[in-house]
């Protein structure tokens, strides 16, 4: 029996020169295997980016016949908020909102809007710690405003989120939802 420990070649080709080759007791590789394509159901692979959404929640927020008001330069929270617990140390929560009838009742200011997070048994704080928060309108008339942020705080303890909004001036009135619309909010945990 001739044993080596290294074989150099360019190509392994099966026996009828298109077939492919046969490890019937399997290969153990050093270094970087690239494929073109997987067969199997890759339960055991490893370092593989996910990506895959663990679980969704969503809040359809409507204010009735009324507009959801602030004059307020500090930040007051809304009805829309949800709550959610990472099942993965790991994941980072991905957080998406509509506010329709988003204005400011002047346009020399701004109306404000941020994501205030609340930790169990951990601290409360604000997503953005810019003076515009994640999203700001100084237009007048009523406007859509999207709300986009990705969590990346660690652990699983349980986690509330709340949209908040202000005005940067007193003197004027900040709306964040227009009486008779829907507005969304959604938290999905992204695994990782």
């Amino acid at each position: 029996s001739l044993k080596m420990s290294e074989i150099r070649v360019e190509n392994i080709i099966g026996e009828t020169g298109v077939d492919a080759v046969n490890f019937t007791k399997g290969v153990n590789v050093t270094g970087i295997v690239t494929a073109t394509s997987f067969a199997g159901s890759g339960a055991a692979l490893t370092g593989i980016i996910g990506g895959k959404i663990g679980q969704v929640l969503t809040q359809i927020y409507e204010p009735g016949g009324s507009n959801i008001t602030t004059s307020s330069t500090s930040y007051v929270t809304t009805s829309m908020t949800l709550t959610i617990t990472p099942s993965n140390t790991n994941s980072k929560i991905l957080i998406l909102g509509i506010a329709n009838g988003h204005r400011i009742s002047n346009q020399n200011a701004n109306a404000i809007i941020n994501i205030q997070r609340a930790v169990s048994g951990g601290s409360t704080d604000n997503l953005s710690g810019s003076t515009l928060g994640l999203a700001h309108t100084y237009t007048t008339t009523a406007t859509t405003s999207t709300i986009f942020f990705v969590d990346g705080t660690t652990g699983t303890a349980q986690r509330t989120y709340t949209v908040v909004h202000r005005s940067d001036s007193g003197s004027y009135t900040s709306t964040i939802f227009r009486s008779n619309t829907s507005n969304m909010f959604m938290l999905a945990e992204i695994l990782p």
